[in-house]
């Protein structure tokens, strides 16, 4: 069992849903790296308050528990993106631009700050077991990638020039107005895992302005995605790059 001042800090700096900003120039059609992630807030799970009970003296007494715990292998990100087309020569000088407004793609994460785009493909069981293996989750667990990416149900994208057919990657949907979606085609919010021939790729798949993961009818998202954290406690948490795709 882990202390609980061990747990505070981990549950605190670790285990958070951030909301942040994403925006980025495109020059060429494939993803490009982020060029600017404006942090605008981190939240995390407030502890529950105890229950207790009073039993009689010489009782045996049965009883059911229930508690929800923040989860510490996983955090989360949600957000908006902007974006910018240009037409730019190999110094990055600008000679046209278009601002988008609306638009579709993806904001893709991983652990790898270089992805190989044109070798991009849906990631497999030993792709997700061998995530799990390297950030030391149990493969077998409720919890795992393994197990959260589990059924392969998601819309078409593209990725540059690959196509990524209909329902054939682990995807999830992650939660509208704090109820979890059952995953369809159709389902917002979708994320899918990728793989590029050597790192694990998260694809969130971007939507305009929709009603998000919260119960709040002011608040809209383009993307809501979660990434697993190294499960040991003590670890250092987990850089992700971030890197964006619009059409």
């Amino acid at each position: 069992m882990r202390n609980d001042k061990e747990g505070l800090i981990v549950l605190t700096i670790v285990s958070v849903i951030v909301l942040i900003s994403l925006s980025s120039v495109f020059v060429i059609g494939q993803p490009t790296g982020v060029a600017t992630i404006t942090n605008m807030s981190h939240l995390t799970k407030n502890a529950s308050a105890p229950d207790s009970r009073t039993d009689g003296k010489g009782t045996i007494n049965t009883a059911n528990l229930d508690a929800i715990q923040q989860d510490m292998k996983w955090k989360a990100y949600v957000g908006n993106v902007s974006s910018t087309f240009v037409l730019d020569d190999d110094a990055d000088y600008t000679i046209y631009q278009w601002t988008l407004s609306s638009f579709d793609g993806e904001v893709y994460a991983s652990r790898n700050s270089s992805i190989s785009w044109g070798s991009i493909a849906v990631a497999s069981v030993t792709h997700k077991e061998n995530e799990d293996y390297a950030l030391n989750h149990s493969s077998s667990a409720a919890d795992s990638i393994n197990q959260t990416f589990v059924t392969q149900t998601h819309r078409q994208f593209d990725v540059g020039t690959t196509s990524i057919d209909a329902s054939t990657g682990y995807a999830i949907a992650t939660n509208l107005n704090d109820t979890a979606q059952a995953l369809t085609v159709n389902s917002v919010f979708q994320e899918v895992l990728l793989y590029d021939g050597a790192s694990l790729v998260y694809a969130s798949l971007v939507e305009n302005n929709h009603l998000g993961y919260r119960n709040d009818s002011s608040t809209t998202y383009d993307f809501q995605m979660i990434m697993a954290e190294n499960a040991t406690a003590s670890a250092i948490n987990i850089p992700y790059f971030f890197y964006l795709e619009l059409q």
